[in-house]
């Protein structure tokens, strides 16, 4: 559960309960923010993929690992 949060210009700064923190970053593009992470792990895509088709298979990507 979250403490309390932040946003600072395109960051989102989260205290957890448990002290931890976490930073997300906003997206203005949800496409680009995919290509983003597939590129950050290797995965390969087709860029004629909608934004769901691409965020399907990236998330069974990122779990099968």
């Amino acid at each position: 559960m979250a403490k309390k949060s932040a946003i600072s210009g395109e960051y989102i700064i989260t205290q957890h309960d448990s002290g931890s923190i976490e930073v997300y970053r906003i997206y203005d593009n949800t496409k680009g923010a995919l290509r983003e992470v597939a590129e950050s792990i290797g995965f390969s895509y087709d860029p004629n993929w909608t934004t769901r088709q691409f965020g399907s298979k990236l998330i069974d990507a990122l779990n099968a690992k």
